[in-house]
């Protein structure tokens, strides 16, 4: 598709999902004309089909893609580490954009794809004019004490009906049940990089999306994120964490609208 092409709809993307089908690594969710683009990662076990409704609702002329998990169509193996799927997108968006400055955006697990992207264009001296991180938190063994302690006793009082909700969702997202088995391996090793990572000091700002019904992450972004930016501005939205892309997707979407408009001209941005 290109910039000329209207949106597509969540028919034509569903079709990008067929067994023996390569799916590209970058995936338009939503036509526009304005520069830079928006490039959305996607959390544990989704696909950028559960982006749809967030790009749908956002009210900004900036084109709009969805970064895929490898591994996917089973025609390749997933990635295991947050680092490795950082670099693996953005050789991706690198072909869409070349140079800043960048607009990433992720969810959940997808926010520390996104956090780690920035840190590798900010090293390699690109600008990123917005990092927007949607309830993303490390793996909980990478946060103090005190906050883990808490956070296991919620964990045991929502896990069982966090699992009917979710069990609900991927049967919603298997396709075709040939792909059952490459969405499992993805997840698992998902799950492994979630593991496995640790967050490194991040050099600029993280505009952070808080659910503020906390269930199975901490309470408290600000403390586990606060110390690993230069800039950390949180906005706490009144719903749970699946929340954020279902039933209030309009109004993130509305304050991710707000971001996104309020970014200067793309010739400020770029210094030019």
């Amino acid at each position: 598709m290109t910039t000329g092409e209207t949106s597509p709809t969540v028919e034509s993307l569903t079709a990008l999902f067929r067994p023996g089908e390569p799916i590209p690594p970058l995936v338009l969710l939503k036509a526009g004309s304005k520069s830079p683009p928006i490039f959305m990662t996607h959390g544990i076990g989704d696909t950028v089909l559960g982006l749809f409704s967030l790009s749908n609702h956002v009210r900004s002329e900036h084109r709009i893609y969805g970064l895929q998990a490898r591994g996917c169509d089973g025609l390749e193996g997933p990635l295991d580490r947050i680092e490795d799927m950082a670099d693996f997108h953005l050789a991706a968006v690198r072909e869409t954009q070349p140079h800043g400055p960048y607009i990433l955006i992720g969810y959940s697990f997808g926010g520390l794809i996104a956090l780690e992207m920035a840190r590798r264009l900010s090293r390699d001296r690109e600008k990123i004019a917005l990092l927007a991180m949607l309830d993303s938190y490390p793996d909980r063994r990478q946060i103090a004490l005190g906050q883990q302690a808490r956070l296991v006793f919620r964990l045991a009082m929502t896990r069982a009906s966090w699992f009917r909700r979710r069990r609900g969702s991927e049967n919603l997202s298997q396709v075709d049940q040939s792909l059952a088995r490459a969405f499992q391996r993805v997840k698992d090793s998902q799950y492994h990089a979630l593991r496995n990572y640790r967050p490194q000091f991040y050099d600029g700002k993280i505009n952070f999306v808080r659910a503020e019904i906390s269930s199975f992450f901490p309470a408290n972004a600000a403390a586990v994120w606060s110390h690993l930016a230069r800039e950390f501005e949180i906005e706490n939205l009144p719903c749970s964490h699946l929340e954020l892309l279902t039933s209030q997707a309009e109004r993130l979407a509305a304050f991710l609208s707000r971001l996104l408009n309020a970014l200067p001209s793309e010739g400020a941005l770029s210094g030019k």
